[in-house]
């Protein structure tokens, strides 16, 4: 599986969306926009303090 990501703000983009979508082989799931916060969330995203201290932390092991 090979996930594509297409910013639809343009009418070649909606064009080529429209397109895929018509293909019996492909799949497009569309996803409403998300707020910076929503999209850390979901990855499971750190702060940056948080990612020094656990870099930090990691290389004085080593």
């Amino acid at each position: 599986m090979t996930t594509i990501i297409i910013e639809d703000n343009s009418l070649q983009a909606k064009q080529l969306l429209e397109y895929i979508k018509t293909l019996p082989f492909a799949t497009v799931i569309e996803e409403k926009e998300k707020s910076f916060e929503e999209a850390a969330v979901e990855c499971n995203a750190i702060s940056v303090d948080e990612f020094v201290d656990e870099l930090k932390g990691r290389i004085k092991v080593h």
